[in-house]
């Protein structure tokens, strides 16, 4: 069986003032497209079945063309694969404080084919392609203490739909994480999860999708990072991650203006931003650390002006030198608000992230080489 494993869309996202054609913020515009371009890349897969796992929408309350927008391209979507089953799992995202508000995703239960689940953990039975979905939305991750996660046996397909942040993915979540090994367990065909943006292999049968588009809170930790959704095959056991095209975000190498003049570090400004060749339209962050205050008023205004007009987003970040800091000093850059001293290392994991290879160069095997050589580490760290 094919799976189609789409995820974290946030659809009315908004961000930034700037507007399409039509008059729609174009970050929202953004992540319909994204949204479309998954739909339409997915049918061509023909897959079985298509879940969603969480987080369709960006709130409770979505924007009315980011909603009739979702229903119109579902509906066209479910017609085209003549009602072929499709979940949507409710996020946190879209999911009410109070149950007897009611969740958006029961609209899409008068699409045929289309079963939303938002209350709490069910299990879904899909009698037509022989297969069982057990789906735990946002809200059902509290009673996942009391329940005991089993398989239907009477089905030869097996899944797991999960919203929820496992543990040890990050260390900086926001709620308990979920216990991975209640989860993670070789007797599902797949475990499809959401709610981590990033696409993420937590075992050869469970895979965070990742979002389709930039919406993090903190996109700059995502930047470089490729979006998009799975096309996953149960009798293998193998999945293929299919890209999205997104809005680009950079996140370019910080500036130390410690020992800069004004010239320098308005040189410095111009020519990071110059080093983008598809600068205009993308959303990007220019951080300087050490910035005294009469270095500061001397950045060219009409450079940043128009940065910020070529870029959909162009965010100067100046930081001021940190405690103890002297004029004059050597010194690398360094964030202020607890970040760490930014090494070498750092430089040289921020330049190979957006560095082009050849496609049969393995990205984050190159990354970790080269920073093994510039920490004194030994080049079997690939």
């Amino acid at each position: 069986m094919r799976v189609a494993h789409i995820s974290d869309v946030h659809l009315g996202y908004r961000a930034y003032s700037r507007t399409d054609e039509r008059g729609v913020n174009q970050r929202e515009a953004d992540v319909l497209r994204a949204f479309r371009y998954a739909l339409r890349d997915a049918l061509r897969a023909e897959p079985d079945l298509i879940v969603i796992t969480g987080d369709l929408f960006h709130s409770v309350r979505p924007p009315n063309s980011s909603l009739v927008a979702a229903y119109r391209y579902l509906l066209d979507l479910q017609a085209q694969r003549k009602g072929a089953p499709l979940i949507l799992l409710a996020g946190n995202h879209e999911t009410p404080r109070m149950t007897e508000s009611g969740c958006i995703l029961a609209l899409f239960n008068h699409i045929p084919g289309v079963v939303s689940v938002y209350d709490q953990i069910t299990h879904i039975e899909l009698p037509q392609i022989d297969a069982a979905v057990l789906c735990i939305p946002s809200r059902g991750v509290g009673e996942l203490e009391q329940r005991i996660l089993e398989p239907l046996p009477n089905y030869r397909w097996n899944l797991l739909l999960l919203h929820g942040i496992l543990e040890g993915i990050t260390p900086f979540a926001l709620e308990r994480p979920v216990d991975r090994h209640k989860i993670v367990r070789d007797e599902w065909d797949y475990i499809a999860l959401g709610d981590w943006h990033l696409y993420t292999e937590v075992a050869p049968n469970a895979l965070y999708a990742g979002a389709t588009e930039f919406t993090s809170s903190n996109l700059w930790e995502e930047a470089g990072k490729p979006k998009g959704w799975i096309l996953y095959d149960t009798a293998t056991r193998t999945h293929e991650f299919r890209p999205i095209p997104t809005r680009k975000v950079y996140d370019l190498l910080p500036i130390d203006a410690a020992e800069l003049t004004a010239d320098e570090l308005n040189r410095a400004i111009e020519s990071r931003a110059q080093s983008i060749e598809d600068f205009d339209g993308a959303i990007v962050r220019q951080r300087i650390y050490n910035l005294l205050p009469e270095l500061r008023s001397r950045i060219d205004g009409e450079l940043v002006r128009e940065l910020k007009m070529r870029a959909l987003h162009y965010h100067l970040d100046p930081r001021p030198p940190r405690v103890g800091f002297r004029a004059g000093q050597s010194a690398s850059a360094e964030a202020s608000e607890g970040e760490e001293r930014f090494t070498l290392a750092d430089e040289w994991r921020m330049f190979a992230q957006n560095y082009p290879l050849p496609p049969d160069i393995d990205r984050e095997a190159f990354i970790r080489l080269g920073s093994a050589y510039l920490e004194g580490g030994s080049s079997d760290a690939r």
